[in-house]
């Protein structure tokens, strides 16, 4: 179930970002992999009756980590590997990141 779902979110999330470096340019004028105005989900302020900033932070948190799983997935299965290998390997990554 997660693994077709990483590799759902993978396959859009390579969709939209052909369809954006057909129309993203760089400062220099060049093609560019990513546009310059990323879109970044809104983090709440502490005036919206937030008690943390990790509560603030959480929602934005987590986006990103499915967007990097999901780049890291597509970027493994274009190399060969498949969406199985890439995630054991992002597990055993995260993993070693705690560890340190």
């Amino acid at each position: 179930m997660r693994e077709q779902s990483i590799v759902d979110n993978a396959l859009s999330f390579e969709a939209l970002a052909s369809s954006r470096r057909k129309n993203c340019k760089t400062r220099q004028g060049k093609d560019s992999a990513v546009p310059l105005t990323a879109r970044v989900s809104d983090v709440a302020s502490n005036e919206e009756h937030i008690v943390t900033a990790k509560e603030a932070l959480e929602g934005l948190y987590f986006s990103l980590e499915l967007e990097t799983e999901a780049r890291l997935v597509a970027a493994a299965v274009r190399a060969g590997w498949s969406a199985e290998e890439a995630i054991d390997a992002i597990d055993r990554l995260r993993a070693e990141d705690v560890r340190h």
